[in-house]
């Protein structure tokens, strides 16, 4: 099965998000801040068979706080949550889980837990090397409301290389996957270049890649970058999707987009 796609868009595209995604990927700093992105993914996520509330990490520098995201959660009804996650750092990120765990489990909490138990959760794996990274991904794949296990494409801190994560996931298969065969989703988390999507084609991991979500073609698309057969041959592009929301898209604009949104599909024909 081909893993589903989502390009965060600004609101000019918000008319063709089911034409561009497969689902709704929302960034929680941004519900109640911006009204017109908060009213599309309110009535989007009630919609969706399948979402993601993003706990903005990558935008903000850390993830906002666990009990805003279950807040947000419980308004916006998304059915999977990323929990809140520390970059590049293992034991940050295990005690963040277990402090969004508290949350979930107190039974003096005000949350109702009926309402908690629809949701599913994403843990992010992070490390400094792979070897701290790995342990990460077990310490997810031992949570049991832990549904996917997400991994970022700045997998590992000052490295460049578009196929840090594809080897990582490949080590895991043949490490840790044939332990836990069968019940292991991974989401891929952003992109430095897109074409890294092609070496999954061949590869014994890409049937556990259930969803994938980047701006890239979008943000490529409007700063004027096309995609090719060789993926993204400028350097990837400094601005945030977060910070474009109510950017004006030109003509241009929107046919870079178009054509970028296409070679991306291409480049995930597994």
């Amino acid at each position: 099965m081909k893993p589903l796609i989502s390009h965060e868009i600004p609101s000019a595209l918000f008319p063709y998000h089911d034409l561009i995604n497969n689902y709704p990927y929302v960034l929680a700093h941004l519900l109640g801040k911006n009204e017109t992105y908060t009213t599309f993914y309110k009535q989007k996520l009630q919609e969706a068979e399948y979402s993601i509330l993003d706990n903005s990490a990558f935008e903000l520098g850390k993830p906002i706080d666990g009990k805003l995201l279950l807040d947000l959660a419980l308004e916006f009804q998304p059915t999977h949550i990323v929990i809140p996650d520390d970059l590049h750092n293992f034991e940050g990120t295990k005690q963040l889980c277990e402090k969004f765990n508290q949350l979930i489990n107190n039974e003096k909490h005000p949350y109702a837990h009926t309402q908690l138990d629809d949701f599913k959760y994403i843990g992010v794996c992070q490390g400094k090397n792979i070897e701290e990274a790995s342990e990460c991904f077990d310490f997810f794949t031992r949570k049991e409301k832990i549904d996917i296990i997400a991994i970022p494409f700045d997998l590992f801190p000052d490295s460049d290389n578009i196929t840090d994560r594809f080897r990582f996931l490949n080590h895991l298969y043949y490490n840790v996957f044939t332990k836990t065969l069968g019940n292991i989703k991974i989401h891929l988390l952003g992109c430095k270049n897109p074409v890294e999507f092609q070496l999954f084609k061949h590869s014994p991991i890409a049937p556990y890649i259930h969803s994938i979500d980047t701006s890239s073609p979008i943000v490529n698309g409007f700063v004027g970058n096309k995609l090719n057969e060789h993926g993204l041959t400028q350097p990837k592009p400094k601005e945030k999707l977060a910070d474009n929301i109510d950017r004006e898209l030109s003509t241009e604009n929107i046919t870079n987009i178009i054509d970028n949104v296409i070679k991306f599909r291409e480049y995930v024909n597994w």
